[in-house]
């Protein structure tokens, strides 16, 4: 019969114990001291009284706990009923022993069907059986329980033969109760939960006890034997302690079933009890026909009943255990069709980790080698650097499950890879094992590692791409916390890459870039690590620091520059060099902003340079950061204001415009020129907003001139990044409709590179400024990009000489010639010519003697604030001849 071991919380110190151990120690010497005096047999029954009060007071009590049993409360009237058999005996005290049986068994019998039900009431409905196993196995039990209890209360003679009928009543009532009583607790071991299997088991023994004791007593009286009655009293003094037990150790219903420890190789109790039952029955039939009695009638049809009972239970077990290997094999029959169709292959190790059984897919995978595995262990069969993993997760302990790779070598002695899936089983009753769930990873490995070279290689040159040197730097820094010396970074960006893919095309582009990464590479060192970083960049991971950088710059310029033949003509390449050296605590994405910025000052020195990083450029960035960060909120805070140039007319020597220049006073840094947060503002998408505040300002500046200066127009700025927008037309209706300006007073001035760069577009927005009756001069005309071209296609009113042009025009008689050329040319075209950037007396004298319009600069005026400007025109009147000193800020 198997019971689980008793969890630690129902067998542990329990202050209501010692009730138990309080009663059983007087009752036991009680009954010891009445079995050997028989002067002391009223002590012994007084015990018996006892333990029966002590007992129905510990099941009431504890039967009130929360998770117990409501039955246990019921369980706890039944030693009442026999307490009070002895109280009636004690206050009748009957003479003969016929009537002593029947004054003992007549309040007992209610108590025994009470304990039959509370017995019953322990379990749950839903573990009750159905079917005819449920109707044959309590059948049995009742027959061979009344065998045995009639023998028993009966004892060896014919004593009812002698009774009276009532007292046969109230013996055979007796008897049936009893057995009703000892049936339920036989029914209550065979369908109660595994949890609480060790309380049905300790029930079962104090009824048995009990049942037993009570029969004897009543034979002992019947016969007069008083060892017979002390030997009872023990019975059933250890049978109600029985009964306390049992409550102590009832976990309860809803207690989960124990954990099982190795495999289950017990014997169901449900199979064990019905014979055990005809056992009994029989053997207490035999000890009577041994002794010499004969059985009566109703005793020898009891036992052929229990036997036909048993061979029927037999009969229907086997039937069912029939069945249940009939769908045990088609279960076995599925399973084992899905483990040997499955693409995965299932390993089993027994517990010293010995492989007993593989799946044919292992075969798959291992060919004839997968058979020669089984029996031996699996450490020792797998390569020899997955034996510490493996040995480490198959020792973590029971119920643990892990996913580890491993390789196991075929039959051509290649080593297989696998991932295996592990679940630790051997503490399951069930199973009993390791289970590994092994699949073949072989070609996917292989599929990652080609994907992963693809990943981390350039196609077209063959080199590491930007991917596989970052991850290179990463090891390298790595390396160099641990004290290795870390090398330089060299970042190589080649110039004229994209003249070559518009003039040649893109496979001339690919080729070239093909062979510089060739070239390059036989450059190096040998541990030097060269990567196309994509476009016409290059990284080199170089070992050497210092002047040994500084020579391998030199020789990359060198064999970058040397002419490319391909199959278009010859390509010529420069380069610009960024160098940084590598420095433990440096993160890879600090080397590569060191290095964008070492290589943006080569590129700013000409082409063909090579510059290191040092803390001022990173000093500079951190400023253009700043400056970028704070420009956002700069109109905001007030910070941006307008300065007012004034144009002077040569002929009339007075002022007849003013061009507004935006400044920016930064709180920590002070002024800002223009000239360096214009070009951030255009990078970072913020020119419109300062152009806006610009034209309004200006605007409005325009509008609030005196009345004297009602002719004197207003001139601003239009980069080539704020034309780009497309939001110049509207910017500048809004600021008119603002200000009330008149559109003849606002002069926008486009650069002549911004019409190079968008023609079209310059020229459209041209027009619609003439339209709308705005003046539109072109900015820097004499610069690189200027072209005579523009004077004839765009609807201009007037034409800015460039101030680098006009400052060699005392000097150099090529530029006067041209300069005036170009005075000659507006005046024919109907332009007026103004000459930016005058700051000399000779310059001044050169331009009004070939009748130049207009000029402006420093020998003229200073930019002023507005209220310096307006005191200028309602003073002076706007003569502004030879010289007028306004603010000392300068353009």
């Amino acid at each position: 019969m198997a019971l689980p071991t008793p969890a630690a919380e129902t067998i542990g110190v329990d202050p209501r114990r010692w009730w138990l151990l309080a009663v059983a120690v007087p009752a036991f010497l009680a009954c010891t001291a009445a079995a050997a005096t028989p002067a002391l047999q009223k002590l012994g029954d007084l015990s018996v009284v006892l333990v029966g009060l002590t007992i129905s007071a510990v099941l009431w009590t504890v039967g009130r706990q929360s998770g117990r049993s409501a039955a246990w409360r019921l369980f706890a009237a039944a030693p009442l009923f026999p307490v009070m058999g002895a109280v009636l005996e004690a206050a009748l005290a009957p003479g003969e022993p016929a009537d002593v049986v029947v004054v003992r068994w007549l309040p007992s019998v209610p108590g025994y069907a009470i304990a039959a039900v509370a017995l019953l009431a322990l379990v749950g409905r839903s573990r009750l059986r159905t079917g005819r196993r449920a109707a044959v196995e309590p059948a049995l039990f009742l027959t061979a329980s009344l065998v045995t209890v009639r023998l028993l209360v009966g004892g060896l003679g014919d004593e009812w033969s002698g009774m009276a009928p009532g007292e046969r009543l109230v013996l055979g009532a007796a008897v049936v109760a009893t057995s009703v009583t000892m049936t339920a607790a036989l029914l209550l071991l065979c369908v109660v939960e595994p949890a609480r299997r060790w309380m049905a088991a300790v029930l079962l023994v104090g009824t048995v006890l009990l049942t037993s004791g009570r029969g004897l007593g009543t034979s002992g009286v019947l016969t007069e034997t008083v060892a017979l009655s002390a030997v009872a009293r023990f019975l059933v003094v250890g049978g109600l302690l029985l009964l306390g037990l049992a409550v102590l150790l009832d976990p309860g219903r809803e207690a989960p079933a124990p954990a099982a420890r190795g495999p289950r190789r017990t014997v169901e109790v449900g199979q064990v009890l019905p014979m055990a039952a005809l056992l009994v029955a029989v053997t207490s039939a035999g000890v009577v026909r041994f002794t010499g009695h004969h059985l009566d009638l109703v005793t020898w049809t009891g036992l052929v009943l229990a036997v036909l009972l048993a061979a029927a239970q037999r009969w229907i077990s086997a039937c069912q255990e029939q069945h249940l290997w009939a769908r045990l094999r088609r279960s076995e029959a599925y399973f084992r069709s899905l483990v040997h169709s499955g693409v995965d292959a299932v390993v089993i190790l027994d517990d010293a980790l010995r492989v007993t059984w593989a799946s044919p897919a292992l075969e798959r995978v291992l060919g004839p080698a997968a058979a020669q595995l089984v029996g031996r262990p699996l450490l020792a069969a797998v390569h020899p650097e997955d034996q510490a993993p493996l040995a480490e997760a198959l020792a973590a302990g029971a119920g643990t499950s892990a996913l580890l790779g491993l390789r196991l070598r075929d039959a051509d002695g290649v080593w297989r890879a696998l991932e295996a899936g592990i679940a630790d089983l051997r503490n399951d009753g069930d199973v009993g094992a390791v289970v590994l769930q092994c699949r073949d990873m072989t070609e996917r490995q292989a599929r990652e590692r080609s994907l992963q070279s693809v990943a981390y290689t350039d196609p077209m040159t063959g080199l590491p791409n930007r991917a596989g040197v970052l991850q290179l730097l990463d090891e390298r820094l790595a390396a160099a916390a641990c004290g290795a010396e870390p090398g330089t970074l060299l970042m190589v960006e080649l110039d004229g890459i994209l003249a070559a893919r518009r003039h040649a095309g893109r496979d001339v582009v690919s080729t070239v870039v093909a062979e510089i990464g060739r070239r390059l590479r036989s450059t190096v060192r040998g541990d030097d690590v060269v990567a196309r970083m994509g476009g016409g960049a290059f990284a080199v991971l170089a070992e050497g620091r210092g002047a040994d950088a500084d020579r391998l710059a030199g020789r990359i310029l060198s064999v970058v520059e040397q002419p490319i033949l391909t199959a278009a003509g010859i390509v010529d390449l420069t380069a610009s060099v960024g160098l940084v050296e590598l420095e433990d605590g440096l993160a890879v994405e600090d080397v590569l902003v060191r290095a964008d910025l070492a290589l943006r000052a080569a590129t700013d020195a000409g082409a063909g340079m090579a510059q290191r990083y040092r803390p001022a450029l990173g000093e500079a960035a951190a400023r253009r950061e700043q400056l970028r960060e704070d420009l956002r909120t700069a109109r905001s805070r007030g910070e941006l204001f307008l300065l007012f140039q004034p144009v002077v007319s040569l002929a009339d020597q007075r002022i007849a415009g003013v061009e507004a220049l935006l400044r920016w006073r930064h709180p920590t840094l002070g002024e800002v020129p223009p000239a360096e947060f214009l070009p951030i503002a255009e990078q970072s998408g913020l020119i419109g907003e300062l152009q806006r505040f610009a034209l309004e300002e200006a605007a409005r500046a325009g509008a609030a001139l005196p009345e004297a200066a009602a002719d004197v127009r207003i001139g601003v700025d239009a980069p080539a990044g704020y034309v780009a927008t497309g939001a110049m037309i509207a910017d500048v209706e809004a600021a008119l409709c603002a200000s009330g300006l008149a559109p003849e007073r606002l002069v926008l001035e486009i650069g002549d590179g911004t019409v190079c760069s968008s023609e079209e577009r310059g020229a459209l927005d041209v027009s619609t400024l003439r339209l709308m009756g705005v003046h539109v001069s072109l900015a820097g005309f004499g610069g690189d990009s200027s072209m005579l071209t523009h004077l004839t296609k765009l609807p201009i009113d007037m034409v800015k000489l460039d101030r680098a042009f006009v400052s060699r025009i005392d000097r150099d008689p090529k530029t006067r010639a041209l300069c005036e050329s170009i005075v000659g040319i507006g005046r024919a075209l109907g332009m007026s010519v103004v000459a930016e950037g005058v700051e000399t007396s000779a310059q001044l004298a050169v331009l009004n003697g070939f009748g130049c319009h207009y000029a402006q600069g420093f020998l003229l005026a200073r930019p002023m604030p507005l209220e310096q400007l307006r005191a200028l025109l309602s003073d002076g009147a706007g003569a502004a001849w030879p010289v007028l000193v306004g603010s000392s800020s300068r353009r």
